[in-house]
């Protein structure tokens, strides 16, 4: 981007943490004189943001090496002082000098060093700063929204926090949220969603589901596996979001596991022009276009525009993929205090789908007839089918009453419709028909007509203020929620579809769809809650609380059943840390969830809500002057009043039952240098039934992996050499082995993997050629094609995890 003249009269820019480069941000009052004393009331915080302030408030230019700053905290500055003496006092103690250019720009410098920064002309390349909304440059992201609703910093956030960037996401060549949590410690994939590709379903901390959030705002999702449910693109998303841990301080019912949150693209001063044309294995088709720019030369209008167009076959047989994505967004922002943001997004799936749920006979466990093929095809090619059509629309909406409060309130609807037909995995093998022997080569199938009408509705209004009572500076925020969903479902079935060959399979065969059974379901929610974020000299201490009001009404018309329960619970989060200044930073935390289940017991009375809380302690640490990011946490979660068979009556469930997590999670992420990044994690997860009536009690869910490791390094050439804007990045993705079943029944274990990724690139603006704006990129998936399994549930329900998959991008920005 050229260098643009900056006039004394355009507001500052504020500090860029994560860029190696100088650059100056010029402040909004010139004709303030350095000298003059002015009255500073700058709360305790970041020291980037307290030098901007200083310097807009007092009319200079502030030139600085944002990685100078990385980790640095600024006491509280107040009473009557010259600018360079409230610079100063921010600065004491930590290691930096001010110095000032004859021409009377400020610059900082380690201590002992009293050079001062040479600069040219005033000009600076435009730049946005990292906020906890926005893109972030490279791998490691500074701020973050999702586990406090307001703009903070990672450091002082008393739980653990994953985000994973759109950098990341595009170095790594994820297709789905599945593929891009794949480097994130304590997250687990795999089984039906991951192999049907559909649906995305993570476990967190070994909870299933986690639920995903768009933007702060929960979206619909399914029953089970039964569809219904979102499935947003990676490449609409700015980055993705995980918070570990219970969350219904500030989202209300939840698994205690944690929560996805994916944060879209949206407008921005800086233009956006981007088209990516892409090819692959299985016949891949694919296009994307990532638009945006200003409507005016003033910029109070913005707008973006982002789509994708995707074709392509599967590595299962008969299997097809087909989407169509739009995703528009238009911001008027009046003036510095007020933003208005209209948002929509329109996704439509064509897909011949097979979730292949294999029975561990000839998967985990030895056939007589062999191994089961990845490529198998459990259902009927003209039956087979997936259609869904999904949009969202809503808007955001922030004001600025004055220094202290913030109004804001965000929006959104939200509509999928989707019906899935196909003949499932079966439950049992069957006599050999050619032969009258058990040889555990034919099995029955399930037939399945799944039509599902899902739609939420929810609002989330926030004032915030900030605030000083005596030495602590307060980040108060007060929010009123409101969330609508409801889940109109139809399936119909055929109990005894044609069996199956699941070693020479043979198709054309018909299936009846019978048996109808529906259900429409709603669950509505209101919230209060309160959360205060103190920092005092270096400690920081975040305290929330929340009242909830939630009812759910469930209906199942054919049999003309109706339950309704309403459920009032309190929750809690309250979380403690120190931040050092070498960017050390050791916390404790507590947080509860909570989370209606549906249905009655024997004596038809409705179910309380289970319940979760997690004790959890970690250590964050940026190292100063370097973009990495690490963290180590170790937590405990329980989860009471889940439900498990009551002994007196078999055909009802009581809550008896209780679950307890315990783990520990490792996470770095560095950018070595400009052209080396690394993502590195490992994690112990130590899932157990602590009380259950199903002979479960002390043993571990199925299907959750007890220990996960992974490791992505990749490296670009640069400079004056033939080779510039070659890159390579290799990566590897541990599973220890985990239980096929969580009873002693039928025992078995399925087999550790390890997986390989790889990635070949080459920017042609570093190259010889010079060609401005163009990329190639090539990611594999599972480079030697290792066959593996992902995750079984039951005996009769084990996953393949993917095949080597090559998917080749050409990029061009401009």
């Amino acid at each position: 981007m050229p260098d643009i003249i900056i006039r004394p009269s355009l507001l500052a820019l504020a500090i860029a943490l994560g860029s190696s480069a100088a650059f100056p941000v010029l402040a909004a009052n010139a004709s303030t004189q350095a000298g003059n004393l002015q009255a500073f009331d700058i709360p305790a915080g970041d020291l980037g943001e307290t030098l901007s302030r200083i310097a807009r408030e007092s009319g200079h230019v502030l030139s600085v090496r944002p990685a100078l700053l990385q980790g640095r905290q600024a006491p509280a500055i107040r009473g009557q002082m010259s600018a360079e003496q409230a610079a100063m006092q921010a600065l004491g103690g930590s290691g930096l000098n001010l110095n000032t250019t004859a021409g009377g720009t400020w610059s900082l410098v380690p201590a002992g060093n009293s050079a001062a920064l040479e600069l040219g002309p005033t000009q600076i390349v435009e730049r946005t700063p990292e906020n906890a909304w926005g893109p972030v440059k490279g791998y490691v992201a500074s701020r973050s929204a999702t586990a406090t609703k307001t703009d903070t910093s990672v450091l002082e956030v008393p739980q653990t926090i994953n985000v994973i960037t759109q950098d990341e996401i595009k170095v790594r060549g994820a297709q789905t949220l599945t593929q891009a949590l794949r480097y994130t410690p304590g997250i687990t994939g795999g089984g039906f969603p991951d192999r049907v590709g559909l649906f995305d379903e993570p476990t967190s901390r070994g909870f299933l589901p986690t639920p995903l959030y768009l933007d702060g705002l929960h979206l619909p999702y399914g029953n089970g596996s039964t569809g219904g449910a979102l499935q947003i693109d990676p490449y609409n998303l700015e980055r993705i979001e995980v918070m570990k841990g219970p969350s219904s301080v500030l989202y209300g019912q939840n698994q205690p596991g944690g929560l996805v949150n994916m944060v879209t693209k949206r407008p921005s001063t800086t233009p956006v022009r981007e088209i990516v044309l892409g090819g692959g294995s299985y016949d891949r088709r694919y296009g994307a276009f990532d638009y945006g720019d200003r409507l005016d030369e003033q910029g109070t209008l913005l707008y973006r525009m982002v789509g994708t167009f995707n074709d392509e076959n599967g590595q299962i047989d008969y299997v097809e993929k087909k989407r169509f994505m739009l995703s528009p967004s238009l911001t008027w922002a009046p003036n510095d205090q007020t933003s208005l943001t209209l948002y929509a997004h329109y996704q439509k799936d064509n897909d011949v789908p097979e979730a292949q749920g294999l029975p561990a006979s000839g998967t985990a466990k030895f056939n007589p007839n062999g191994k089961i093929k990845r490529s198998l095809f459990l259902g009927e090619p003209d039956v087979n089918a997936y259609d869904r059509e999904q949009f969202t629309v809503g808007y955001e909406l922030s004001h600025e009453l004055n220094d202290v409060w913030t109004l804001k309130q965000n929006t959104r609807y939200a509509y999928v419709d989707d019906r899935y037909t196909a003949p499932l995995h079966g439950y049992r093998f069957v006599t050999n028909p050619q032969t009258g022997q058990d040889d555990q080569r034919y099995a029955t199938r399930f037939g399945v007509d799944w039509a599902q009408h899902n739609k939420v509705f929810g609002v989330d209004n926030m004032a915030q203020a900030r605030f000083n009572t005596f030495d602590v500076a307060h980040t108060l925020l007060i929010g009123l929620d409101y969330y609508h969903f409801n889940s109109q479902f139809l399936g119909r079935y055929d109990y005894n579809p044609p069996i199956i060959d699941l070693f020479n399979p043979t198709y054309g065969q018909a299936l009846n769809f019978a048996n109808p059974y529906r259900w429409d379901d709603t669950v509505i929610q209101t919230g209060l809650y309160v959360q205060d974020q103190l920092k005092w000299d270096q400690w920081f201490l975040t305290v929330g609380g929340r009242y909830d009001w939630a009812e759910t009404d469930n209906k199942v018309p054919l049999a003309g059943t109706h339950t309704n329960s309403k459920d009032e619970k309190f929750t809690g989060r309250a979380g403690l840390g120190y931040s050092f200044e070498n960017g050390v930073t050791p916390y404790v935390s507590y947080a509860e969830s909570f989370l209606p289940l549906r249905g009655t017991s024997a004596t038809g009375s409705p179910f309380s809500p289970s319940t979760g809380k997690q004790y959890e302690a970690g250590v964050k640490y940026q190292p100063t002057g370097q973009e990495s990011f690490i963290q180590l946490s170790v937590y405990q979660i329980d989860q009471e009043n889940i439900l498990t068979s009551n002994k007196d009556n078999p055909m009802f469930s009581t809550q008896s039952g209780a679950v307890r997590s315990r783990g520990v999670e490792l996470e770095g992420k560095a950018s070595l240098s400009d052209n080396l990044g690394l993502i590195a994690s490992v994690a112990r997860n130590d899932v157990k039934y602590t009380r259950d009536n199903d002979g479960r009690e002390g043993r571990h869910p199925a299907g959750v992996a007890p220990v996960t490791a992974s490791l992505w390094l990749d490296y670009t050439l640069k400079g004056d050499t033939p080779f510039a804007g070659l890159g390579a990045g290799i990566g590897a993705r541990y599973v220890r082995g985990s239980d096929g079943t969580d009873t002693a029944k039928d025992h078995f274990t399925i087999p550790s993997y390890t997986v390989l990724d790889g990635m070949i690139s080459y920017d042609f603006a570093e190259s010889p050629l010079r060609l401005k704006g163009v990329k190639l990129q090539v990611n594999l998936q599972n480079l030697e094609d290792k066959t593996y399994l992902s995750s079984c549930q039951s005996i009769w329900d084990c996953y393949y995890g993917e095949g080597r998959t090559i998917t080749s991008n050409l990029t061009y920005n401009w």
